[in-house]
C-alpha cells in the first residue's frame, strides 16, 4: 500500500461550519442516553437523590472531562491523526500508546453492536404506532419481549412473529450510507437538520405531557405533580409493600404535609398484617448507595458522550485556531437541555401519572421506553401521534449518536493501513454488523445487551476516561493542555478547571469505582460476572467476538509504521510540558 493520502482526508473528511461541527457533537451525545437510560435510571433510584449524583458527576466529571478530550482530539489532529489510537501516539510521542488508543477505537465501535439492536427497536415501535398496532394490546411488556425475543434466543429473526429483522437492516443501512457521505456531507448534514426537528418534536410532547394534570380521577396519587416530585424531591415518604422474595418495593409516594391521607394510609398498613410499611427516604440514605453513584457518573458519560473516542475524533478535524472550550460548553449544554429539560420532565411524569411511582420504578432502563410508554400513549388523548412522534425522533437522536460511534474504527482503518472510505466502511460494517446480529440473536433476557452494556459501556469507559486524563494532565501538561484549550477560545477559562480535571475527577472515578467493586463482587455477586462464569452464550459470545475485534485492530496497529516516523521526529523535540 502506498503511503498517498486516503481520498477521506481531503476536504470533504472536516467540518462545513463551526455550527455544524456543535449539532453532531450534540447529536452524537444525544440519544438513549437522554430518552432512556436517564429516565430510567432516575426512576430507578428514586429521583432526588440521583439528580444530586447525576449533577455533582456533572460539573466535577462531566464537563471538565469533555474539555479534556477537546484539547487532545484538537492536539491529536493538528499532528496528523484522527482516531484515538494515532492521537494518543502522537500526543505522547510514544508508538506504545496507539495501542492503549484502541479502546477509544474498539469500545464504541463494540456499544455500537448493541446501539444498532436498539435503535431497530425505536424504528419497529415508531412503525407501529403509525399503523395502530397498539390499539387495544394490554399486555404491553408481552408485545415488547415478542418484538426484542426476550422469550428465546433468535426469536426476534422469525420474520413472521418479529418486524425487527426489517427495523435492523433499515437502520443498519442508513447509518452506513450516512457514514460513507463523509463527516461534511454525511455526519455534519445529517445532524443539522434532525437535532433541531428532534427538539422541536420532543418539546411539543413535553408540553403535553406536563398539562395532563390527574387522566384518571379515581388514583389520586397519580399525577404529573406527583412525577414531578419523584424526580426531584430528595427526601420522601413512600408506602411500600412486601414481594414473594421479601424485598420491599414502593408503592405510591406519600405527601408529607397531607395528614388526611397519611392517616388514611397509616390504617391502610396496619390492616396489611406487615406486608406494608410506611418509610422515609432521606437524601444521605440515598446517597449512600455506591450503586447509585456508579450509574450516575456513568449517565454523564453517556449523556455527554465523554471517553467514548468519538469526541476526540471529531475534534481531530476543528482547525488549530477555531474555538473549541465554548463549542464543548455549548455541545455540553444543548445535550443537558434535552436530557434533563425535556427527557426527564416528559417520560418520568408521564409514566407516574399513568401507571403510579411503582411501574415507574420497577421499570428496567429500557423497559421504561418501551413497556411502560406504548401504555401511556394509548391512555393519552392522541396518544398515536404523539407515539410516533416521539419514537421516530429516539430513532433520529439514535442514528445521531451510532454514527458518531462508527466514525473512531473508519478513522483508524483509513489511517493505519491507508484504505480509503469505502474500503474502511466496509470493514467496519462488516464488524459491526456481526456484532449486532450476535446481540440481537441472544436476545433471551436480554443478556447479550446486558452484558455488552456493563463490560464495555459502562467499566469501558470508566478505563478510557483515566487514559484521557493521564494523557491531558501528564503527557500534555496543564500548561500545554490549558493553551489548547484557550487558542482560539471565545471564552476565558480559569485555570483552577485544570486542576478539577487533574486531581478532582479521577479521584471521583476511583471512589466510585472502588466502593461498586466493594459492593458487588466482594458482596453480592454481580449477574454480568455470574453470566460469564457460568458460560452464558449470551454474555460470552457478542464479548468474545468484541475482543476478536480489538486484536483485529491490534494486528492493523501492529503492522502499520505509519507514523513512526513522525513519532521520532516529536520525541527529537523539546519536552511538552
Amino acid at each position: 500500500m502506498s503511503e498517498s493520502t486516503p481520498k477521506s482526508r481531503g476536504k470533504e473528511a472536516g467540518w462545513n461550519s463551526r455550527l455544524g461541527m456543535i449539532l453532531a457533537v450534540a447529536g452524537g451525545a444525544v440519544g438513549f442516553g437522554n430518552f432512556l437510560r436517564f429516565p430510567g435510571l432516575a426512576a430507578q433510584y428514586g429521583g432526588g437523590a440521583f439528580m444530586i449524583a447525576y449533577f455533582c458527576s456533572l460539573l466535577l466529571m462531566g464537563i471538565p472531562l469533555a474539555w479534556v478530550e477537546w484539547a487532545v482530539g484538537r492536539r491529536g489532529g493538528a499532528l496528523g491523526g484522527h482516531s484515538p489510537s494515532s492521537i494518543f501516539m502522537l500526543v505522547t510521542r510514544s508508538r506504545w500508546w496507539k495501542y492503549v488508543g484502541l479502546l477509544g477505537v474498539a469500545a464504541p465501535l463494540a456499544i455500537s453492536f448493541y446501539y444498532l439492536f436498539l435503535e431497530s427497536w425505536t424504528l419497529g415501535y415508531a412503525w407501529k404506532m403509525v399503523c395502530g398496532e397498539f390499539a387495544g394490546v394490554t399486555d404491553f411488556k408481552g408485545t415488547f419481549g415478542e418484538f426484542v425475543g426476550v422469550a428465546e434466543n433468535g426469536a426476534a429473526f422469525d420474520v413472521s412473529r418479529s418486524s425487527f429483522l426489517w427495523c435492523f437492516l433499515v437502520a443498519f443501512v442508513l447509518n452506513y450510507w450516512l457514514m460513507y457521505r463523509g463527516i461534511g456531507k454525511g455526519i455534519e448534514w445529517f445532524c443539522k437538520w434532525s437535532l433541531p426537528v428532534l427538539l422541536l418534536t420532543s418539546l411539543v410532547i413535553m408540553v403535553r405531557v406536563l398539562t395532563l394534570g390527574m387522566p384518571d380521577a379515581a388514583h389520586p396519587d397519580r399525577s404529573v405533580e406527583q412525577g414531578l416530585g419523584y424526580m426531584w424531591n430528595p427526601n420522601k415518604v413512600v408506602l411500600e409493600s412486601r414481594n414473594e422474595e421479601g424485598d420491599w418495593k414502593i408503592l405510591q409516594m406519600l405527601p408529607q404535609n397531607d395528614s388526611a391521607v397519611l392517616q388514611v394510609k397509616e390504617a391502610q398498613v396496619a390492616a396489611s398484617g406487615g406486608a406494608e410499611r410506611i418509610r422515609e427516604i432521606t437524601i444521605s440514605e440515598g446517597l449512600m448507595n455506591p450503586s447509585l453513584w456508579l450509574a450516575a457518573a456513568g449517565q454523564i458519560f453517556w449523556s455527554l458522550s465523554v471517553c467514548f473516542g468519538s469526541v476526540c475524533t471529531y475534534a481531530s478535524y476543528v482547525k488549530k485556531k477555531d474555538d473549541i472550550a465554548l463549542s464543548a460548553l455549548t455541545a455540553n449544554s444543548a445535550n443537558e437541555v434535552v436530557e434533563v429539560g425535556i427527557a426527564g420532565m416528559m417520560i418520568v411524569p408521564a409514566a407516574v401519572a399513568f401507571l403510579g411511582v411503582a411501574a415507574a420504578a420497577a421499570s428496567s432502563t429500557f423497559g421504561l421506553g418501551f413497556e411502560v410508554l406504548p401504555q401511556v400513549f394509548a391512555e393519552m388523548p392522541g396518544g398515536r401521534v404523539f407515539g410516533t412522534l416521539f419514537f421516530g425522533l429516539l430513532f433520529l437522536a439514535a442514528v445521531t449518536s451510532s454514527i458518531s460511534l462508527i466514525q473512531p474504527a473508519i478513522a483508524f482503518l483509513e489511517e493505519f493501513w491507508l484504505l480509503r472510505r469505502r474500503q474502511s466502511i466496509v470493514l467496519v460494517g462488516f464488524m459491526a454488523f456481526l456484532g449486532t446480529l450476535a446481540v440481537s440473536w441472544f436476545s433471551k433476557g436480554l443478556v447479550g445487551l446486558d452484558t455488552m452494556d456493563f463490560w464495555v459501556g459502562t467499566l469501558g469507559l470508566y478505563i478510557l476516561a483515566f487514559c484521557f486524563i493521564v494523557i491531558f494532565c501528564f503527557k500534555m501538561g496543564l500548561k500545554e493542555g490549558y493553551a489548547e484549550l484557550q487558542l482560539g477560545a471565545d471564552i476565558d477559562l480559569p485555570f483552577w478547571v485544570m486542576y478539577v480535571a487533574k486531581w478532582v475527577s479521577p479521584m471521583i472515578l476511583l471512589a466510585i469505582f472502588l466502593s461498586w467493586l466493594y459492593e458487588n463482587v466482594f458482596g453480592t455477586s454481580c449477574p454480568q460476572i455470574e453470566n460469564l462464569l457460568n458460560g452464558e452464550p449470551g454474555a460470552y459470545v457478542p464479548l468474545g467476538w468484541a475482543f476478536l475485534v480489538l486484536v483485529f485492530m491490534g494486528m492493523v496497529a501492529w503492522s502499520s509504521r505509519r507514523f513512526h516516523s513522525k513519532v521520532k521526529s516529536l520525541q527529537s523535540r523539546l519536552p511538552i510540558s
